[in-house]
């Protein structure tokens, strides 16, 4: 039987906006095994996001509990779901989120330098990850110097540098043509092949197929995929 890295219980999430609750997730049950690939799809407004930044320990649950490999965290303080974040958890974004004044190399140790890592050892891991995806030539280039596809290499690689539990994209290929949408949805294969945990929000229908497992998520519940 496959570990559950996270698991969510009975989470529900309601914004406010004035007076007005506005709901975005209704008592989602969900268990993401260790080494699997799971992908979110749905409407706009379905709670996808939401789902995978709840997951990701970026916003919290208004109701029920997360657990964290096994350790319920829905309680823990900020600092201690950072710390939690900054060492187990990957995330790419649709819209790169690279520093921009800062080089590719410096946007991957970007993570290692919160984390205390010494700058040798952050300078070589950084490098080794980028050369490893491909990007040895593209070191000292910043953000405005590189392809869409490029970039988004290079905020996986940021990704990948703490050594992450989870790999959590968001819309990974949306901002991208469609060969370099390809080439990152083969990246993101390859990474879950090699044993990564990879949760994906995505709105493409051929993008989900790189995933083991399709949810379908409707007025903020699981509508489809689920055990």
């Amino acid at each position: 039987m496959s570990e559950v890295l996270v698991r969510l219980e009975k989470v529900t999430k309601v914004y406010r906006l004035g007076e007005v609750e506005v709901p975005a997730l209704r008592g989602v049950d969900l268990a993401v095994e260790r080494g699997h690939s799971l992908a979110l799809m749905g409407r706009s407004g379905s709670g996808k996001s939401t789902l995978l930044h709840i997951l990701g320990l970026l916003d919290r649950a208004t109701t029920g509990r997360v657990l964290w490999d096994g350790q319920d965290v829905t309680g823990f303080r900020a600092d201690r779901l950072a710390e939690l974040r900054g060492r187990h958890i990957g995330f790419v974004f649709q819209t790169f989120n690279l520093v921009p004044t800062l080089t590719a190399w410096e946007n991957v140790e970007l993570p290692l330098v919160f984390l205390g890592v010494p700058g040798r050892e952050r300078r070589g891991r950084a490098q080794a990850i980028l050369e490893q995806l491909g990007l040895g030539q593209r070191l000292r280039h910043g953000p405005h110097q590189l392809s869409g596809g490029e970039q988004q290499r290079v905020a996986i690689a940021r990704a990948l540098a703490p050594n992450p539990d989870l790999i959590l994209a968001d819309e990974p290929t949306g901002n991208l043509d469609s060969a370099s949408g390809q080439e990152i949805l083969k990246l993101l294969s390859d990474l879950h092949r090699q044993g990564r945990t990879l949760v994906m929000v995505t709105h493409d229908a051929e993008a989900a197929q790189i995933a083991e497992r399709v949810l379908r998520l409707r007025d903020g519940m699981i509508a489809e995929g689920a055990p």
